[in-house]
């Protein structure tokens, strides 16, 4: 019998096969696109909801000005506004399922093109803000202006013109700040908060008379907070009294209002090294008004302060009025001497108190420094002959035979440290020579050993 044979079948293809890096970029290529479209349409989403609340919010502000033009014209007002209605400033309304935020803000206003003066009744001006939290946590809002013009003959206008006036201390006027004007005084009672306009200015016609009756807050973000202060609630005569109102005349209120500052105060060796709690007593920023029983009349600031710096030596005041700031009563550290505080405006030799300047807007540090009694250096006080205040200004060199040379400028308080440098000086004898513009020129010789001070009284050339 015999056996069979069988062939053997191979299947070739003629199809390339998937390399791995082929496979890569064909996962690559595949992902991109679909987070493109993903990308598409998670933000078509987002504009389709956004223009559903837009359009909502427009319709709102549509529904909420015909309210009021369906109001008789003397109606038209808000809740302790000027002038004053029963329209809300300020309330939440919840439209399919959302909900948005109704500001309405209305004022007379006082054509200047009619000839009529000194107040008249022109037309109201309402304004409805419709705002919402919109996508991505973003504010959105819309808003509708109105005029409404009375029936009838123009007639002129009770009460008078409040102009608020919101400025900083350079004189430039600061735009968008909220002022917020209280009077429980009359009645209706004012309480609104509206913006300043581009130059800084509110103007409200139509304002009851009222004598410092109009407590006034201005705030603004990055910028102090000024509030008008009751004359009867303090004993010192007041800068910021609320303002007054006399009927048919323009009455001008100006409040000062400039950006916060940062103070930061260093207690350090004269090598820099900190040295920590170190009491010491501040006050100065904005000055509310004037003790008038003392002589010359004393400011009275908005800050006061008895602090300590801490365990690094540091102390930070954070956005606060700028102007002068006066440090005293620095607290004794053992085994140290006070040598004095930099960046100085000026110094009061009477009082022991050092000053410092900040501008609106700025940061300023201010070191307060020591030297260790036990190191070999100098502390010389620069003073004028003629009347024993210090000399600012005035160089001072000092050198030694083996060849240290160093010098330096006093501060406003007189003071000039040696070593300048972080190098300690030697014990023994050197030359001590200071010059100053006016004055005649002083040489001499000092002995340091350890902490040693000088006292120097420049004569004024005649």
């Amino acid at each position: 019998m015999k056996m069979k044979k069988f062939q053997k079948f191979s299947i070739a293809s003629n199809m390339p096969a998937f390399t791995l890096v082929e496979a890569l970029v064909l996962l690559f290529v595949f992902s991109v696109i679909t987070v493109t479209f993903y990308s598409v349409f998670t933000l078509g989403g987002r504009y389709i909801i956004e223009s559903k609340n837009r359009f909502g919010a427009v319709a709102l502000a549509n529904e909420k000005m015909e309210i009021i033009r369906n109001l008789q014209y003397d109606n038209i007002g808000i809740v302790g506004g000027i002038p004053s209605g029963s329209i809300p400033a300020e309330e939440d309304v919840t439209e399919s399922g959302h909900t948005y935020h109704v500001k309405t803000f209305i004022q007379y206003v006082d054509d200047p093109f009619d000839g009529i003066s000194p107040i008249d009744l022109d037309y109201k001006r309402v304004k409805v803000t419709i705002s919402w939290n919109g996508t991505g946590d973003e504010d959105s809002n819309v808003f509708l202006i109105a005029r409404f013009v009375p029936p009838g003959i123009e007639q002129n206008l009770a009460g008078g013109t409040l102009s608020v006036n919101v400025i900083g201390s350079d004189g430039i006027g600061v735009p968008q700040a909220s002022v917020h004007i209280v009077n429980s005084e009359i009645s209706p009672g004012v309480n609104l908060s509206v913006m300043t306009d581009d130059t800084g200015n509110l103007m409200l016609p139509g304002a009851q008379q009222s004598i410092q009756g109009y407590d006034i807050t201005v705030s603004k973000d990055g910028y102090e907070t000024v509030e008008t202060i009751d004359p009867a609630s303090v004993t010192y005569s007041i800068i910021d009294t609320p303002a007054s109102v006399v009927e048919n005349m323009l009455n001008v209120k100006s409040i000062v209002e400039d950006k916060l500052i940062n103070l930061k105060f260093l207690s350090v060796d004269y090598l820099g090294n900190p040295l920590p709690n170190v009491a010491f007593h501040m006050e100065g920023g904005r000055i509310l008004g004037y003790d008038m029983l003392q002589s010359p009349a004393a400011p009275i600031y908005n800050l006061i302060s008895d602090s300590t710096t801490d365990e690094n030596g540091e102390e930070n005041f954070e956005n606060i009025s700028p102007s002068q700031f006066f440090i005293s009563g620095v607290g004794a550290v053992e085994g140290y001497t006070l040598i004095g505080l930099n960046n100085l405006s000026s110094f009061d030799p009477i009082g022991n108190k050092y000053a410092v300047l900040v501008v609106p807007g700025n940061s300023q540090e201010v070191a307060i420094r020591f030297a260790k009694n036990d190191d070999n250096s100098l502390l010389v006080n620069v003073l004028k002959a003629a009347d024993d205040a210090p000399l600012a200004d005035a160089y001072v060199e000092l050198t030694n035979a083996d060849g240290y040379s160093e010098n330096s400028t006093s501060l406003v308080d007189g003071v000039v440290f040696f070593p300048v440098s972080s190098n300690p000086l030697v014990a023994g004898t050197y030359n001590l020579k200071i010059t100053a513009e006016g004055y005649e020129e002083y040489s001499g010789t000092v002995a340091i050993d350890k902490l040693t001070t000088q006292q120097i009284k420049l004569i004024a050339v005649e």
